[in-house]
């Protein structure tokens, strides 16, 4: 380890770049490949017990992607075998996983519109248990004490975007509009990944966009949707609102679960990949045999066979530790990587560090918080978006809705920006603005049930707070 860490300084002062490049790769490598091993450990022991779970139906969907992370897990970590093309093949997998997931989030966004539809017409049918009374003389007041309880500026930002997003929704569609082009104006000369970023999380919010499969990869969740497609507020019964908010429950719970799998089944491939592109790399050889015993079981109570789950749990004993002890020698080594890589480009390039160095990256992607990270950036969008290029998103982004809202009716067209407003950066001034957004919102708000709802629905924020 003090190798490692002499390596690390030396790299960072540009010294020694023939040795220490060895020294840096190697050393990060057996790091990362160890931590990989335990992690998968981990990981493929909590997927393996939430599978044996999960009941025929579920299995049936998801059956494809089990087969192949079975495949990989047996032919590269247990049997220690990697072949050219197995990377692209966890690649192209890990792609696949990934667009499986923008389906189930587009699937929550298009949920959440007819949450917030039905949300609005409970109260015909039941008693909210506020007033008229409440709502006029005390209500602002107490979403006013609600925004302000904080000091904590991030705090206060989500706060104003929950209040948003669920006080009744009386704004024109020119008004939506130019709120889009004041928040898409924020980001002027920041780097264009930032602007698509942003952009992608609108259109999501806004249900425009339709990732491929979307109508084809979740069958039953495609079913619910259409029939959840033909809400009319105006003429709904009782009756009809408890069919709607069965069959609304029923396919949320099914988001929820599908998408939990492919949350457990990524992390899981994200360890596989990080074991590939360390294959090489030396580890300690009996910390990595009683981890692959787990592996091994684990595959096998996948599989179908006879295991006893709860001796494979008591065996997690013997690596108590080590996950915190592993990403405290990593963390260094690590945080240095641009720097290191930056300061010695040249040498790196002359001694074919290249493709070492590009795969340590992608490991530290790989190992991160964040599950389904984006492992190759594209240089193209760390340019600068100027004036033209966010106008020109800004634009395009105000046609799509245009279009969307000929195509909807007013329930969903309001449901729709209530969603969207509540994701755009704070777009007040000061708290004054804000009240008085509130208070013409409120005021203008004619429907009982819509005043009921909205009135239970922020109280539970305020009391859960």
């Amino acid at each position: 380890m003090s190798d490692l860490v002499t390596a690390v300084n030396d790299l960072i002062k540009g010294r020694k770049a023939d040795e220490n490049l060895h020294i840096y790769t190697e050393g990060l490598s057996s790091l990362y490949k160890r931590m990989a091993e335990l992690r998968m450990a981990m990981n493929y022991f909590t997927f393996a017990e939430v599978f044996t779970e999960m009941n025929r139906e579920t299995r049936g969907i998801i059956e494809a992607s089990v087969d192949m992370i079975q495949n990989l897990v047996k032919n590269i970590v247990l049997n220690n075998e990697f072949k050219e093309g197995d990377i692209e093949e966890i690649s192209s997998f890990r792609d696949d996983l990934i667009r499986k997931m923008e389906i189930l989030t587009s699937y929550t966004d298009r949920l959440q519109v007819v949450e917030y539809i039905l949300n609005r017409v409970e109260y015909r049918f039941s008693d909210s248990g506020f007033s008229d009374a409440y709502y006029y003389d005390k209500f602002e007041q107490d979403i006013y004490r609600y925004i302000t309880s904080d000091r904590d500026n991030s705090v206060i930002n989500m706060k104003l975007a929950q209040v948003i997003a669920q006080i009744p929704m009386r704004l024109s569609k020119n008004k939506f509009f130019d709120m889009l082009k004041d928040s898409f104006s924020l980001y002027k000369e920041s780097e264009k990944q930032s602007v698509d970023d942003f952009l992608y999380m609108i259109r999501t919010a806004g249900t425009l966009y339709k990732p491929e499969g979307f109508d084809t990869e979740f069958p039953v969740l495609n079913t619910y949707l259409e029939a959840l497609g033909n809400i009319n507020v105006e003429t709904i019964t009782a009756d009809g609102y408890k069919v709607y908010r069965e069959k609304l429950d029923n396919a949320s719970a099914l988001v929820e679960e599908y998408a939990d799998f492919f949350v457990m089944i990524t992390e899981v491939l994200n360890d596989v990949y990080s074991i590939a592109l360390n294959f090489s790399a030396l580890t300690d050889m009996n910390e990595t045999d009683k981890l692959k015993d787990i592996i091994s079981d684990s595959y096998d109570l996948i599989e179908g066979n006879d295991i006893d789950s709860e001796q494979i749990s008591e065996r997690f004993v013997l690596f108590e530790g080590l996950q915190e002890k592993l990403s405290s020698r990593i963390f260094s080594p690590e945080s240095a990587m641009d720097e290191i890589i930056n300061i010695n480009n040249q040498k790196i390039k002359e001694l074919d560090y290249e493709r070492t160095l590009e795969n340590l990256v992608i490991t530290s992607k790989l190992q991160s918080a964040s599950t389904f990270a984006r492992l190759k950036d594209d240089d193209t969008l760390n340019e600068s978006a100027d004036e033209a290029y966010v106008n020109e998103v800004t634009a395009k982004l105000i046609s799509e809705f245009r279009e969307k809202f000929e195509q909807t009716d007013r329930a969903e067209k309001r449901a729709i920006m209530a969603l969207v407003i509540s994701t755009l950066p704070a777009f007040f001034n000061n708290l004054e603005e804000f009240k008085k957004y509130v208070h013409v919102a409120l005021s203008q708000c004619t429907d009982s049930a819509e005043r009921q709802a909205c009135m239970a629905l922020i109280n539970l924020m305020i009391t859960c707070e």
